[in-house]
């Protein structure tokens, strides 16, 4: 414990006032620095008035959550700063190369209580840990404050083992095996027969990316079995679930940049943003099994800067989903959706952004039930 606060109180200064908060070793292997150590972040207030008022004070307008149906409309305005955020990189140089660490949480929850969001350790060509699914394009994002964003955003973050199999410097493939989840659920009203089991086979995902200085272009795919279990005879079924995507990002006129995202599959819900935990993977037929519940979708988005230096921008997003079967006993929030934003944004310096951004969606449930949603938000956000 002593030996560990001697070099933390030696390591500290060259932190704080080092600029980025970086810190690198004076011994060194093969040309770099034995140890390099940052840790980064941004602060975030978010203030949003809701022009229906439904339950989540979450923020972001949820498009799973929007009532349907005759509801009485009760605004409300909430303040929140929990999308604060704090992140920790390191690299060590090694004998069998660099090894190197990443690390990221924010404040997302009830209790304002720090929560994991990232937690890597990458070696060469391979990845262990949580991150992006290997499915997911984490450059897709358009420039927004919505912190969901469009709903059909592969944004999952499971723990994974990855290998990077080949990179250069415009193509890159990586293959992965991520944790399986248990989103589905039994109806015991609709099928006494069918319930959940766990699950024992990871998701296998594949992806293709190519890079240039205008444009990034890539393809993702995903294979999933997801188990279930007859509790009359304990015997175990499996059905195959897939999904593939598309996404790219086109530079257009000076800094702007086109972004447009599609996504098809069954069984994939839990890899779409919004709706991981609403058990919508599969559904029981009746019969003792599962169907596995279609999902297709995409968003286009465009951010626009103003001004050479982009001190001022703005965005225009426009998203689809559609969450559907044919079966006559499903849940009644699968739906049919729409949602858009648009914002503008302001840099006074670098590190500080200033924005407003209006976003609307509607939805129709399984019983043809349709609702809408809208809000209005002001953020300031600080990156250090």
């Amino acid at each position: 414990m002593r030996k560990l606060l001697l070099i933390v109180i030696a390591i500290l200064p060259n932190i704080l006032f080092a600029q980025n908060f970086k810190y690198e070793s004076k011994d060194s292997l093969n040309g770099k620095p034995m140890n390099t150590i940052s840790f980064s972040g941004y602060l975030n207030s978010i203030y949003f008035y809701d022009f229906v008022g439904y339950e989540s004070q979450y923020p972001a307008l949820n498009i799973v959550s929007i009532p349907v149906g005759n509801v009485l409309r009760e605004p409300s305005t909430s303040f929140v700063a929990f999308q604060t955020r704090l992140r920790f990189k390191s690299e060590h140089q090694s004998k069998i190369g660099a090894i190197k660490l990443y690390f990221e949480g924010d404040f997302i929850n009830s209790a304002n209580a720090f929560r994991l969001r990232h937690a890597l350790i990458s070696i060469n060509k391979w990845d262990f840990g949580q991150t992006w699914s290997n499915f997911a394009d984490e450059d897709a994002w358009p420039n927004m404050t919505d912190y969901d964003g469009p709903p059909t955003g592969i944004w999952a973050r499971p723990t994974m083992i990855r290998y990077n199999a080949f990179q250069s410097d415009k193509h890159s493939v990586s293959v992965s095996m991520e944790g399986p989840s248990l989103d589905y659920q039994g109806h015991t009203v609709i099928d006494t027969v069918f319930t959940t089991a766990f699950q024992d086979i990871p998701d296998f995902t594949l992806r293709y990316r190519y890079v240039t200085d205008k444009i990034r272009v890539q393809f993702g795919g995903v294979l999933r079995s997801i188990k279930y279990k007859n509790i009359i005879d304990s015997t175990f079924s499996r059905e195959m679930a897939y999904g593939l995507s598309f996404s790219t990002g086109i530079s257009t006129f000076g800094n702007d940049i086109l972004h447009i995202q599609a996504t098809a599959g069954k069984g994939i819900s839990r890899y779409l943003v919004g709706f991981e935990g609403y058990n919508w993977d599969a559904v029981p037929t009746g019969d003792g099994g599962i169907e596995l519940t279609p999902a297709i979708g995409g968003f286009m988005g465009y951010d626009h800067y103003w001004t050479k230096d982009k001190r001022f921008s703005s965005s225009a997003v426009f998203g689809y989903i559609k969450i559907k079967n044919n079966l006559n006993y499903t849940p009644e929030d699968f739906m049919t959706g729409y949602w858009g934003l648009v914002n503008f944004y302001w840099h006074p310096v670098p590190q500080l952004d200033i924005a407003v951004e209006y976003v609307q969606a509607f939805r129709e449930d399984t019983y043809g039930r349709t609702g809408d949603g809208a809000r209005a938000q002001f953020m300031v956000m600080y990156h250090f």
